[in-house]
């Protein structure tokens, strides 16, 4: 392109949104305020949590559940006394106490799926929603991550 047709640089975002070169970091889309949790229902966004991360990284929001296909609103299954390394082992099952059915296929697979997303995009660091069977750091995918190397924070 010669001196004469330059063109004006445009971008999507004002500067000041754009943060120079940001690390990755998986964060659990519920944590954003999208309703994806079990019950359909948005949680308590964690403002002052999501401002500090936002200055210092760049946020991949993940479902494992829905990534794993599970739908929302969905069952309501829990751990109880097991880890998410029981279930990774073989040791554990998740069930759906609604139906009876198995599911812990669908909490594999979406722990799977997102142990693959923050390859892709060189996420080192995840902050998971507590409580959940397969976000918790002792749920299936934080688990999961965390035999991958990745830092997982338990968001209460």
């Amino acid at each position: 392109m010669s001196s004469k047709t330059r063109r004006k640089q445009v971008s999507l975002l004002p500067p000041e949104d754009c943060p120079p070169i940001a690390a990755p970091v998986l964060i659990s889309a519920c944590l954003l305020g999208i309703s994806c949790r079990w019950h359909g229902k948005r949680p308590k966004r964690r403002e002052t949590l999501l401002a500090r991360l936002k200055k210092r990284y760049v946020l991949v929001p993940v479902c494992p559940e829905q990534l794993g296909g599970m739908p929302t609103p969905r069952t309501s299954e829990r751990l109880g006394s097991a880890a998410g390394a029981d279930v990774l082992d073989g040791r554990a099952r998740l069930t759906a106490p609604e139906t009876g059915k198995d599911v812990t296929r669908f909490h594999v697979a979406g722990a799977r799926s997102t142990l693959e997303i923050a390859e892709i995009v060189g996420a080192r660091r995840a902050y998971l929603k507590g409580g959940s069977p397969s976000c918790d750091r002792e749920g299936v995918t934080g688990e999961m991550l965390r035999r991958a190397g990745i830092e997982v924070i338990r968001v209460p």
